[in-house]
């Protein structure tokens, strides 16, 4: 073996490697979006219930001892509103880099499969698509996270209103709309801005930039 085979010989070992550090890298970064995720939404469950349950302790007490807490009330549901805005957010963007990387994984281990190390034809079909997972899948469980926090993002805005328009005409009307409104335009919003990202590199969908 001459010099410049010798050199050819050893870049394909380092970039054999550099390929499987980063494969591993990447399933790891994998795995910690999933996780991560739940761990928000966690985090946002208990949000949730505590500001809730102090908005409704609020206004029970505001009935038993005849003072007004709409003020209180409707402060403590807005918090939660808001922070349920901000984590449905957050979770779109999780999936946006939980596809990149997991399309990324795809295509390296497609790379290899194809040369059928130790003759695995890969049978049961494992992974090896680099245009899957989509950007919106409606059946994925980050999915249903999002439709979850959509729903009672929308229910909190409607008691807002409910509490806001108590007193007035077509109080329950406004309530429903407001509802309704608000859960389709976090739907129409999220979903559009996911597969917005189709077609576009790394680069470009997340940051903006080619």
């Amino acid at each position: 073996m001459n010099h410049s085979e010798e050199i050819l010989e050893k870049y394909k070992n380092e970039a054999v490697k550099f390929l499987e550090s980063d494969f591993n890298q990447c399933f790891q970064q994998m795995r910690h979006y999933d996780s991560q995720l739940f761990d928000a939404v966690k985090f946002l469950a208990t949000a949730y219930v505590g500001l809730i349950g102090i908005g409704i302790g609020l206004y029970e007490f505001g009935i038993k001892e005849c003072r007004d807490f709409t003020v209180a009330v409707m402060a403590s549901f807005l918090v939660a509103l808001l922070l349920g805005l901000f984590m449905y957010m957050l979770i779109i963007r999780n999936r946006i880099y939980y596809v990149h990387v997991t399309r990324y994984v795809n295509e390296i281990r497609k790379t290899f499969l194809e040369k059928k190390p130790l003759g695995l034809e890969n049978k049961s079909r494992m992974y090896t698509n680099y245009k899957q997972p989509p950007f919106f899948n409606w059946r994925s469980s980050q999915a249903y996270l999002m439709y979850v926090i959509a729903v009672v993002n929308a229910v909190l805005f409607g008691a807002i209103i409910f509490i806001w328009f108590s007193k007035a005409s077509c109080c329950w009307f406004r309530t429903i709309s407001g509802s309704v409104i608000l859960l389709v335009l976090q739907l129409g919003i999220g979903i559009w801005y996911l597969k917005s990202r189709e077609g576009k590199s790394a680069s470009k969908s997340v940051f903006g930039k080619k």
